[in-house]
């Protein structure tokens, strides 16, 4: 098209071929070009401006009113309208409630398969022990001491009440205490007025709303690996709990925790069935880690098993003294018929070069889910894994998730470590289970905070 810029023309002659072109728009972009060039030379001449003022005029104009419309746009896309979330919203943050219900799914789901019920929820007994004269309700409570399937015992009227006491023992003379918090949004002993930006501070940093610190023992220390939506999500969907009324004793520590400083940068997890997403897994939330690994000056050793020299991770306490309340005591953190310690078994043999590598995908899988051992007993039959495997939680997990894990233990490099036998039985002697554990008889200090010195 040839510049007319400084040549009269006739304006009302512009502006009919630009209305005659409008007919033409369907036969395609020379038409639309054709369009705009002769409206913008009819305006020209109506305004009496020069053509390339003009242009230039309406080029900033439009190149203005598109960065509004953009902004607008991005505006909506980060805060679309609809229903209002409960309170806790970040900023001005609204969603509707399909959006909402999304959150409070993925939320669920990764409160299940992070097994956070397995301490937050208490078991269901009644405030005060049983009078011993009552011998039925004191036969029940010896069940749930020593039926290892220490699901059964959950209380579904205070789920994620909290409650739960870990007696920290650090050495002969030092120990602490501390009560699993009421997650529920109990206003008063609850997250009730905690904030969804509250919430995810404190899951993956340990900072309360107060500026107080969690003590971060596994699995809470692995969550600051998580993605900062997949946190929010648990948020929300904690604070659509029921909430429940469960004030919790003050944790006893001779020390000030501190808070997790190498926060994951991660805004969104990695999906699919990838190593990406298994190794994301085991990380922030799946228990694979902590439960199949050891730590020693300061190393931790991945995958491998349990150790005894790490009398912390990687092993659990089981016996008959089951702690059932907050004010009890007991040498047991999961209930069994006696004393006995397990160690958590090494994984890394399922891998390359590993001597059980010839199990399959869905032999792993099948463990994860249903608590079935990938290799049979001696006799050749299924065996069973412990209930401090967790599937019953782990149970919920997608198939994507299931194999992925799988398929990432196949893909370890097999690290020789014997932990062999990994489940220790010492009857009704707690002194010897503690002993094997602690590598030291305990000292008048250790038997106060278990509950063995008589009182």
């Amino acid at each position: 098209m040839p510049r007319r810029s400084g040549r009269p023309f006739h304006s009302t002659n512009h502006l009919a071929n630009a209305l005659y072109q409008i007919d033409r728009l369907r036969a395609g972009s020379v038409a639309l070009y054709c369009l705009i060039y002769e409206f913008v030379h009819g305006l020209a001449a109506l305004l009496h401006v020069p053509l390339r003022r003009l242009v230039g005029i309406l080029t900033l104009l439009t190149g203005t009113v598109a960065l509004l419309i953009i902004y607008a746009a991005s505006l909506d896309t980060a805060h679309p309208r609809g229903t209002p979330t409960p309170a806790g919203v970040r900023g001005n943050q609204t969603r509707t409630q399909d959006e909402t219900a999304r959150l409070i799914d993925r939320g669920h789901y990764l409160a299940t398969i992070g097994v956070c019920e397995a301490c937050h929820t208490p078991p269901a007994v009644s405030p005060a022990p049983p009078d011993p004269a009552d011998t039925i309700a004191t036969s029940q409570e010896r069940m749930l001491r020593t039926d290892p399937d220490w699901f059964d015992y959950l209380d579904p009227q205070r789920r994620m009440a909290g409650g739960v006491p870990f007696i920290l023992r650090l050495s002969a003379t030092s120990s602490g205490v501390v009560y699993t918090s009421n997650i529920t949004p109990d206003p008063e002993t609850g997250l009730g007025t905690w904030s969804e930006d509250d919430i995810v501070r404190v899951l993956r940093t340990g900072i309360r709303k107060d500026g107080s610190v969690l003590f971060l023992f596994t699995p809470h220390s692995y969550f600051r690996n998580l993605a900062e939506e997949d946190a929010r999500a648990l948020a929300v969907y904690l604070k659509s709990l029921p909430p429940v009324r469960n004030a919790i004793l003050p944790r006893s520590l001779p020390f000030s925790p501190v808070p997790a400083t190498d926060v994951s940068p991660l805004l969104n997890a990695p999906e699919g069935r990838t190593n990406e997403r298994a190794r994301y897994l085991m990380s922030s939330i799946v228990g694979c880690k902590e439960c199949h690994g050891y730590q020693k000056d300061g190393q931790h050793y991945e995958f491998v098993g349990g150790d005894r020299v790490d009398p912390f991770t990687g092993v659990f306490r089981l016996g008959p003294d089951l702690p059932l309340r907050q004010t009890e005591k007991g040498f047991a953190a999961f209930p069994y018929p006696g004393y006995a310690l397990l160690y958590g078994g090494n994984l890394t043999r399922y891998g390359r070069g590993g001597d059980l590598n010839y199990v399959s995908n869905i032999d792993i899988v099948r463990a994860l889910r249903l608590g079935i051992s990938p290799v049979p007993d001696k006799y050749g039959r299924p065996k069973l894994l412990a209930h401090t495997m967790m599937w019953q939680f782990y149970s919920s997990m997608t198939d994507e998730d299931a194999y992925a894990i799988a398929e990432y233990i196949k893909m370890l490099q097999y690290v020789p470590h014997d932990n062999e036998p990994r489940l220790v039985y010492f009857g009704d002697d707690w002194e010897a289970a503690f002993e094997y554990m602690f590598g030291e008889k305990p000292s008048a200090h250790d038997r106060e905070i278990f509950g063995k010195d008589g009182r």
